[in-house]
């Protein structure tokens, strides 16, 4: 499955994660997108720079906005 940028800073606003992560990880975040990453190292990612989630939490969410 595939998700969007767009999708994904969306996303990271709404839930608030990402939030212990700085600016190059962030970058880098969005270029591994680009590259074709699974939405498990998607989630992985996300999760090791977040705070009160669970990397299945995230995995689960990311899984469900693409396929609306």
């Amino acid at each position: 499955m595939k998700i969007s940028n767009d999708k994904l800073y969306y996303l990271c606003n709404k839930y608030q994660w990402f939030t212990n992560g700085d600016c190059g990880q962030y970058r880098t975040f969005f270029d591994r997108n680009k590259q074709g990453a699974s939405l498990e190292t998607l989630a992985t990612i996300i999760w090791i720079c977040s705070s009160g989630w669970s990397e299945q939490d995230i995995l689960k969410i990311l899984q469900q906005e693409c396929d609306l």
